[in-house]
């Protein structure tokens, strides 16, 4: 899908959130019609009336079909892997979660009286293809395979795209939910910057959260470190784990 990248070797996660959302699949077609959906799918009348809260978090885990569920577990493998690696796994988890909880509440409060459910992990995966603009945005992607786009310009067409869909009906597809992962994942990313804008108290941040660009000057900065090992010592000397961000390092800045 991409071109010029590096295929990091952990990915711990992301295969474990496509295996969990595969077997939820199957337990879906395997169980009663309908009764998955209706206790784990986001219902907003019932998570309203009733308060089935859960389902804001179960929700993202369902989906309608299998082109459905290949869509969104091959984008979350193509853009996950990477962002896993840059990250770890820790918090690679807990930004798919809380952008796919983000996704549940948006779509809550705009779709608050319906009783058509809503499933799929889409609020998740739109704020993955968020952080991967971000941090990757020179980064080439092929759309239908062939047409050659910035990841930048990728993601701009695609928050244009939902936002006019969702405000015109849209069919089926809950489009607010993807702009609520690409919020949520925003809010999330820029958190920093967000509060410093605002002039918020320091007594109301809570705990700091790391600027988006630290990733750079952390990953530098320890390739740096690697690399006057390498002149003192020998290459030699390097463990394989340095050796993997050095060619890591290879592919970024070629």
């Amino acid at each position: 899908m991409y071109s010029n990248y590096y295929r990091p070797r952990n990915t711990n996660i992301v295969i474990r959130l496509i295996i969990i959302n595969a077997i939820v699949f199957v337990m879906q077609m395997i169980i009663q019609k309908g009764y998955m959906t209706y206790y784990f799918g986001l219902i907003p009348r019932l998570v309203i009336q009733k308060h089935f809260y859960w389902q804001i978090f179960t929700s993202m885990f369902l989906h309608g079909g299998f082109m459905h569920l290949f869509l969104n577990m091959f984008a979350l493998y193509i853009f996950g892997v990477e962002l896993e690696y840059h990250w770890g796994s820790k918090k690679f988890l807990q930004y798919y979660l809380i952008c796919g909880i983000g996704a549940g509440i948006v779509s809550l409060l705009t779709y608050y009286n319906s009783p058509i459910p809503i499933i799929g992990a889409s609020g998740a995966i739109y704020g993955i293809l968020l952080a991967y603009a971000l941090l990757f945005p020179e980064r080439y992607i092929y759309l239908y395979f062939f047409i050659p786009i910035k990841a930048k310009y990728l993601v701009g067409l695609f928050i244009i795209f939902e936002f006019f869909s969702g405000i015109s009906g849209g069919g089926n597809i809950a489009h607010f939910a993807h702009l609520g992962g690409i919020l949520t994942g925003f809010i999330y990313l820029k958190w920093s910057y967000i509060v410093s804008k605002l002039k918020i108290p320091n007594s109301l941040k809570g705990e700091k959260q790391e600027d988006w660009h630290d990733d750079y000057n952390n990953f530098d900065s320890e390739v740096d470190k690697i690399l006057k090992k390498a002149a003192v010592n020998g290459v030699e000397s390097l463990t394989k784990k340095e050796l993997e961000i050095l060619r890591n390092a290879r592919n970024k800045y070629s």
